[in-house]
């Protein structure tokens, strides 16, 4: 049953266009009119050696006086070279520098009648993490990829299905509610991920934008996949129950209101200050928040993350398990 509801999402036309199509469209819509901004994370550079590296993103400075001055520079990593001996300051949590730090190593070490490098020492100064605008577009598409993933998910399996009399044909077969939900729901979790991760390597081959989390927090941002993908189904859910054969029509009307006053794609700032509490009744931009701070930007404090997290999967699983109830209770 779950291989039948993975399926669903990828042979309807309507699903794969608006979970997997249509965020790569905006995409590349909004990363081309940000593109002119770097995604590349920025390294400075000192070196009592004569070198010369020759990268957009590498810029050579005269030596900081002390670790007050490193955390004053607007760079995620800091390179000082002096006597043989390398000192790396990593300012940022979204810095990958290994082959950053041997590239300079060999430029250092292959500087003309001079030695080895002797020490390489690494300082770990991660400041709160500041987004790029690429950045803050890329997260945003999947904010809008999951709302996409749940929300339709809601609305086909609980209102359309509804329909095409989908529950009748369960009830003949004895299946258990808990097993149609969960199947259901691993479902659109898969989707959820395949989404996130084809708008990942788009975004890292398209803008050289790097949001790949690291190994130790894939089981993390899975997590807030999930949480994310719930939060939305029970949105699909909400309007299938209330709405039943206009949920569709019901449905892309909230997707545009969200899309345009969660601020995930637009500042909130250029919103009439009389709408922009609407911004706060819209789950992307916390689901956008949600992956700021899995991405180390400061965006929310640790528990109020985690009380999202429960939450919005909770209320996912509880009102599943309610239309599922629902719709396979034979009716008198």
């Amino acid at each position: 049953m779950f291989y039948s509801f993975l399926v669903m999402n990828f042979r309807s036309k309507f699903l794969l266009v608006m979970n997997l199509i249509l965020p790569i469209i905006f995409m590349l819509m909004f990363g081309a009119v940000f593109g002119k901004q770097s995604g590349a994370y920025k390294v400075a550079y000192y070196s009592d050696r004569d070198i010369n590296i020759e990268s957009g993103n590498w810029v050579k400075i005269d030596k900081p006086s002390d670790v007050e001055s490193i955390k004053a520079l607007k760079f995620d990593i800091v390179i000082l070279a002096e006597k043989g001996k390398i000192d790396v300051y990593y300012l940022s949590s979204m810095a990958q520098s290994e082959r950053d730090v041997l590239l300079f190593r060999t430029k250092y070490s292959s500087a003309q009648n001079q030695s080895s490098v002797i020490e390489i020492k690494a300082h770990n100064l991660e400041l709160e993490r500041q987004l790029s605008d690429l950045e803050y577009i890329m997260i945003g598409v999947i904010a809008v990829s999951l709302l996409s993933v749940g929300l339709n998910a809601g609305v086909s399996i609980f209102s359309k299905y509804v329909r095409y009399g989908l529950f009748k044909r369960f009830m003949v077969t004895n299946v258990k509610p808990m097993h149609l939900l969960f199947s259901s729901v691993g479902a659109q979790l898969i989707t959820g991920i395949i989404s996130s991760f084809i708008i990942l390597v788009l975004s890292r081959l398209v803008f050289g934008v790097n949001l790949f989390v690291k190994i130790y927090d894939i089981p993390l941002y899975i997590t807030v996949v999930f949480a994310s993908v719930m939060i939305n189904l029970s949105i699909g859910v909400l309007l299938s129950l209330f709405f039943k054969k206009a949920a569709e029509s019901i449905s892309s009307l909230i997707y545009t209101i969200f899309i345009f006053f969660s601020g995930v794609y637009f500042p909130i700032s250029i919103i009439p200050k009389s709408l922009r509490i609407v911004s706060y009744l819209t789950p992307p931009r916390y689901v956008h928040m949600m992956f700021q701070k899995l991405y180390g930007v400061n965006s929310m404090d640790d528990v109020l993350f985690f009380l999202l997290i429960v939450a919005f999967s909770f209320l996912g699983l509880l009102l599943g398990s309610y239309a599922i109830r629902k719709f396979l209770k034979p009716t008198a």
